[in-house]
């Protein structure tokens, strides 16, 4: 059972990631598309500034759980490599678990935030999108990095990592 939640919460990682790729990607065809345009006809694409603005959102919240999960974050290492493995242990099992109790509270927060965002009809100011779906979607990456941390918690008490 163990194994199985961790196998999906490493599918969610990857499917995360590789949304937030496209998005990356998206993001920079567009900026570019932009700036030709700005250029060569004198005229911005409509919207542009909106539809980055929800990428640059997506990226950054979609990609939270891969970068953790490929340690790619940044750490006090000075402080942290003069301590012995048993302090380390338990540094990191504290730091880990207050880790998913704050982002397991961001995520119900962001949820909450979304719903209100619904309720009142906001939407973004060129384009008129709505912005709940874009709170959602940092919602649902917020969760999967929740997860991911929960992971890690569950591997480091299991002796795997």
């Amino acid at each position: 059972m163990g194994n199985q939640v961790i196998v999906l919460i490493n599918k969610f990682e990857a499917l995360l990631k590789n949304i937030a790729a496209v998005c990356l990607i998206g993001m920079a065809l567009l900026t570019g598309a932009d700036i030709i345009s700005r250029g060569v006809l004198d005229t911005p694409i409509f919207g542009v500034e909106d539809i980055v603005a929800v990428l640059a959102v997506l990226t950054t919240g979609l990609a939270l759980g891969y970068a953790e999960s490929q340690k790619a974050n940044i750490g006090v290492e000075f402080l942290y490599s003069k301590m012995n493995a048993r302090t380390r242990r338990i540094v990191k099992i504290c730091t880990i678990s207050l880790s998913v109790a704050l982002f397991g509270l961001v995520t119900w927060r962001l949820y909450l935030y979304g719903c209100s965002m619904r309720e009142s009809g906001e939407v973004s100011m060129t384009l008129e999108l709505p912005t709940d779906m874009v709170i959602f979607a940092l919602t649902f990456g917020f969760g999967c990095f929740t997860l991911t941390l929960l992971k890690e918690l569950i591997l480091l008490f299991k002796g795997e990592e």
